[in-house]
């Protein structure tokens, strides 16, 4: 019963971190340029570079706030960065030239646990909804060596299981409604991020993809 009454009261975790994030999530997905039509495999290795200088520097920070305090998270099973790796070497890079890749010079701030979930959150949606890109990039890039897409296939056929993990570990890993805010900044610049990196990426971009 007074689990009901609070849930009126206060709404989903999940829930309010998608209706507070909506604008940050929509002016990050502008930046992506994945499903531009004239995308070629140098644009498609330019954006997984990106995502490379992006994904090394807030990993290592949530892995430095999170690991081992919530199982239920299955945090080793989400880690994108061995992923990245895998498709980069795909096109042609190694060790010593993945080492040198402009890295995030100032990785969004995540002072404490609920802001860092709020980075996984963003992390996590982009992986969901990441399979959209995948079955646009597998028919565009048809016959074209560019490697196995394994990024974006991420967790295969468990990508919704997976989400669904998240969605009942978050409020088990924060449970107490006052820190939601601290949760929804921590998505919040996690998004401001993301556009910021890829706007300066696109920045210096050749002109064509």
């Amino acid at each position: 019963m007074l689990r009901g009454i609070l849930s009126s009261v206060h709404p989903p975790l999940l829930q309010t971190l998608k209706s507070e994030t909506r604008p940050h999530h929509e002016r990050a997905e502008r930046v992506v340029r994945l499903m531009e039509p004239g995308l070629t495999p140098a644009g498609y290795r330019r954006h997984l570079e990106a995502l490379y200088g992006l994904y090394l520097p807030l990993e290592g920070a949530l892995a430095a706030r999170l690991s081992g305090l919530f199982p239920e998270l299955r945090l080793p099973e989400r880690w994108k960065l061995p992923l990245l790796e895998t498709d980069l070497r795909a096109l042609g890079h190694d060790e010593a030239s993945l080492a040198r890749l402009p890295r995030l010079p100032s990785p969004p701030p995540l002072p404490g646990v609920p802001e860092a979930l709020g980075a996984l959150y963003v992390l996590e949606g982009a992986t969901l909804g990441g399979q959209l890109l995948l079955r646009h990039l597998t028919r565009h890039f048809e016959g074209v060596p560019v490697g196995g897409f394994a990024f974006f296939r991420a967790y295969g056929e468990t990508v919704g299981p997976m989400w669904k993990a998240f969605g009942e570990a978050l409020p088990r890993a924060c449970p107490d409604p006052a820190l939601a805010p601290r949760v929804v900044r921590g998505a919040q610049d996690t998004f401001e991020a993301f556009e910021a990196w890829l706007r300066e990426v696109h920045a210096h971009a050749p002109s064509h993809l």
